[in-house]
């Protein structure tokens, strides 16, 4: 009796510790705002440590630029005069970082600023350039041609001032906890007197400069201070999606308590018909993983779009296997991952770092974050408590709107209407994607050139089409159910309504863009042009009808252009219209 009573009290023990690991929370949970480069930084309650401390983040990666506050006078007294423009630029940036600081400190929310390496001041440059400078083709670089330099991370000349750099910064800010560095993609449109770019060749050598960044990082910044280094993965087609690739670096490097790789959880870019990163859970590190809130190809929070299902349990589409963005209609083994919550068991999560907002280049602009408010919550709350699932903190994030029961299943619904409906407006099942084709506040024929040929050389216009016609009739659902769902708030409840709206409107004309796209390329065709006729028609109206929206309410987001990429005219959407479907049309009149 009594040997029956202590294995039922171990039993009961242990069931209580087993649950009480798998509730405890990641060690960082952290959320990031990064502003557009070059444009005004954005207006969000993200920015406030007191807001962040609220929502159970422990850390904020904010863009600050920290690594261009320093005047390295521990490499040469005086190098950028005092009194200079330069120097006062620093000097003010430094001050500016610093009142940052301190408000988070007080708020106990500790700090990762987001650092480009390597970026340099010019007067840097102009003394050391020819012995840390490389030769060789300039890639992921952005802002000011003029600035972009490829730094050589063999050169002695270029560690040591390195070394330097890290000294600067956590001498001049030793509040901080570590850095997040990012060495791939480098933008200086904010930073108008330093130079620099990505450190990392290309290849083999790449591999090894990678080894030598990370080896002097960990040194400075892991054992010799103390601090936390987050080191992103992130560039195009090595470190960050290839396995073989991500291995080679990373078994070279010894672990740590404080080195942490960071990485995007789709394999590439923030993107639908993408697998799930095959970089996340292996080797031997721990990992934080990205997961962007208001994705820059799918309307940046403008309309609904559910992204946090999609990080935590997988997308749809991820259950079959993917090449070239598109399926290879085999079904994908239940042993790859699709989701964060596959990859728990191998113990090499750590973290989850938000990017409620950031990501592309100008618009849309939002004007009410409920729908990144929504993807940043259930991310974040799933960080804090692994155990929960994704469904169970949606509904605690509804009944905040003060949705319960039916109401609560009402917006539960709306949400995961937008899953597919914003996959099967952007995207197609069929064909390869472009999938940067529409991204920011921009749509563009040019890139939908190769996906068009394929489609019909496939004969799969049908099919295409009624997948856009799919897109239109959730998109419509959606629409009616925002209507139906009453807010306790009375602007959030307009953005919903006004959000729904516009993700109708903006699917509609997508599915008028591609009639318009295949039905041009389509030879002997019945009613051709009366096809394209009606598709104009609809066209142009939609494009009034948006502005109308735009213009009926202060929390509509800034609408789309018929432009491409940057305000480009060349290889538009607006460019395909009128110089190629206009004149088939007015043939007709």
């Amino acid at each position: 009796m009594k040997k029956n009573l202590l294995n039922s009290f171990l039993i009961i023990v242990m069931c209580f510790v087993t649950a009480n690991v798998k509730s405890q929370s990641l060690d960082y949970v952290m959320d990031m705002v990064h502003n557009n480069p070059g444009e005004k930084p954005f207006k969000t309650k993200y920015r406030n440590p007191a807001y962040i401390k609220s929502q159970g983040f422990n850390a904020m990666v904010p863009h600050w630029y920290i690594n261009c506050a320093i005047t390295y006078d521990n490499v040469k007294e005086n190098i950028v005069s005092k009194g200079s423009e330069e120097r006062t630029w620093i000097e003010n940036k430094a001050k500016y970082i610093q009142a940052k600081l301190d408000s988070c400190e007080q708020h106990n929310v500790a700090v990762y600023p987001f650092t480009d390496f390597l970026v340099f001041p010019k007067s840097i440059w102009k003394k050391y350039g020819g012995k840390i400078s490389k030769k060789g083709t300039l890639h992921n670089l952005g802002g000011d041609a003029s600035q972009a330099v490829k730094p050589n991370i063999q050169s002695k000349t270029t560690q040591k001032l390195l070394r330097a750099q890290i000294d600067g910064v956590f001498k001049r800010f030793p509040n901080i906890d570590g850095l997040t560095v990012r060495f791939g993609e480098t933008y200086l449109h904010d930073a108008p007197f330093h130079r620099g770019g990505s450190p990392i060749s290309r290849g083999k050598q790449g591999i090894e400069d990678h080894i030598t960044l990370i080896n002097i990082l960990r040194e400075e910044i892991c054992v010799k201070r103390n601090k936390k280094l987050f080191y992103r993965t992130w560039d195009f087609g090595g470190f960050h999606t290839n396995p073989n690739y991500y291995l080679k670096v990373t078994n070279a490097i010894e672990t740590h308590k404080n080195l942490v790789f960071s990485i995007k959880y789709q394999k590439g870019d923030f993107h639908r018909m993408t697998p799930f990163n095959p970089c996340i859970g292996i080797g031997k590190h721990k990992q934080i993983v990205e997961s962007q809130s208001r994705m820059e190809a799918y309307g940046k929070g403008a309309h609904p779009y559910y992204t946090a299902s999609g990080v935590i349990n997988g997308w749809p589409e991820t259950k079959y296997e993917i090449s070239r963005h598109h399926f290879t209609g085999k079904t994908n083994s239940t042993e790859n991952p699709r989701g964060l919550k596959d990859i728990l068991k191998n113990n090499l999560l750590t973290g989850i770092v938000t990017w409620s907002n950031g990501g592309g280049w100008k618009g849309p602009y939002i004007k009410h974050e409920l729908w990144a408010d929504l993807n940043t919550y259930v991310v974040s709350q799933w960080a804090q408590n692994p155990n929960k699932s994704e469904k169970e903190i949606f509904y605690k994030f509804a009944s905040k709107l003060g949705l319960h029961g039916y109401q609560a299943d009402l917006f539960r619904k709306l949400n995961m209407l937008s899953i597919e409906g914003v996959r099967k407006g952007h995207c197609n099942s069929y064909a390869e994607n472009a999938v940067w084709w529409t991204r920011d506040e921009y749509f563009s024929a040019k890139q939908n050139k190769p996906i068009i040929k394929e489609i019909i050389q496939n004969k799969l216009v049908d099919e295409v089409l009624a997948e856009k016609a799919e897109s239109v009739f959730i998109w419509h659902q959606i629409e009616a159910l925002s209507k139906q769902i009453k807010i306790n708030d009375v602007a959030t409840q307009e953005a919903l309504e006004v959000s729904s709206t516009y993700g109708r409107i903006k699917y509609e004309l997508i599915e008028q863009m591609w009639i318009m796209m295949l039905y041009k390329e389509l030879d002997s065709v019945k009613n051709k042009q009366k096809i394209l006729e009606n598709a104009l028609v609809k066209y142009d109206a939609l494009w009034l009808e948006w502005k109308t929206l735009y213009n009926s309410s202060p929390l509509c987001a800034t609408i789309y252009t018929d432009k491409y990429l940057w305000d480009k005219r060349e290889g538009s959407i607006g460019e395909f219209v009128d110089d190629k479907i206009r004149p088939i049309v007015n043939k007709l009149k």
